[in-house]
């Protein structure tokens, strides 16, 4: 037994079309009046028990009702803006429904729908264990803003009175060895060039140890999991003092195929979250905010700009909703 929302400019309208898609035999469950137009809720049989129609009526209740939520003008600012972001409808039609009940005198939708998308991304924790080193790894496709981004975050926590050091598995690509030299200088942040990745190990052996590694992964990702796997294995295996984190480093441009398949190519490597990189070069972010969110990965931080003082944001609800709602990280 199903139960179809049928439409009319009139109840005689409606029941027709309702005799019409439904048959003879169609049981009108619920009944709304909107403006201009008649909505009922129709079964293609009647119910067979009154526990079989109080079911029935309620989801009467909620079809009829979504669609007033999705077709109120209450809503449809923030239908309009999540759609300029390339929301899916699935999203969509949550954040309406979850706000337009809230809709009051003086509330703009739009207030509303921040809350609710504040909550709708998960945000990455960074781990820290006292008295441990944390290793950062990023991880990603060439080109994505590994480098600039590691700089960003080396900045930022020499200036908060870290001892940092940026290590370099790139050490096949032209430039790469000057480029994050070059950075180091700029936030005042020793830089190594490691040909393999157990050389990170002898940073962990020294009397004097720094707070946090950032590691600048080749952009292979195939090679750079196996790597980072043999890396953790070390770690474990000597006792070092260190914990490891690995972060994805996407453009937010990214489509979500792509980002699929550079989780895929890092095999079992877990990721403990992504960083977005390029927020200001697009006007369409939602895509990979859904993709992160279904696949439970947090975002750790979202850089837009190529100020490396103040162009790395840490993740937070606000940013998401600025995201959302206006396409842009402030």
């Amino acid at each position: 037994m199903g139960i179809v929302k049928i439409e009319g400019r009139n109840l005689r309208e409606a029941l027709e079309t309702a005799k019409d898609k439904v048959g003879e035999s169609a049981v009108v469950i619920s009944r709304k009046k909107g403006k201009g137009r008649v909505l009922l809720a129709v079964a293609d049989a009647p119910p067979k028990s009154n526990t079989a129609l109080l079911s029935m009526r309620q989801e009467a209740r909620s079809l009829l009702s979504r669609d007033k939520i999705m077709n109120g003008t209450n809503t449809a600012a923030i239908e309009r803006c999540l759609r300029g972001r390339g929301a899916s409808k699935a999203l969509i039609e949550r954040v309406c429904e979850a706000v337009a009940p809230l809709v009051a005198e003086g509330t703009h939708p739009l207030d509303l729908a921040v809350d609710v998308l504040a909550t709708s991304f998960p945000i990455a924790k960074a781990k820290h264990v006292p008295g441990q080193t944390s290793i950062l790894a990023f991880v990603g496709s060439a080109g994505a803003g590994k480098t600039t981004s590691l700089a960003k975050l080396a900045g930022h926590l020499v200036r908060s009175g870290r001892k940092v050091v940026m290590v370099s598995l790139d050490t096949e690509r032209v430039g790469a060895l000057e480029q994050i030299r070059a950075l180091g200088k700029e936030v005042v942040c020793p830089t190594l060039a490691a040909r393999d990745v157990m050389q990170v190990l002898t940073l962990l052996q020294g009397q004097v140890q720094p707070d946090v590694i950032l590691l600048d992964a080749s952009g292979n990702s195939k090679q750079d999991g196996e790597a980072l796997r043999r890396l953790q294995a070390g770690i474990a295996e000597y006792g070092f003092q260190a914990n490891l984190g690995v972060y994805l480093v996407a453009e937010i441009t990214m489509r979500p195929v792509v980002l699929e398949e550079e989780l895929e190519l890092l095999g079992e490597l877990p990721v403990h979250g992504c960083i977005l990189t390029k927020a200001d070069e697009t006007r369409k972010p939602a895509p990979v905010l859904e993709f992160l969110a279904r696949r439970n990965i947090g975002v750790g931080f979202v850089s837009a700009g190529r100020n490396l003082q103040t162009d790395l944001q840490r993740a937070s609800g606000e940013i998401f909703a600025n995201l959302m709602l206006k396409g842009r990280v402030l």
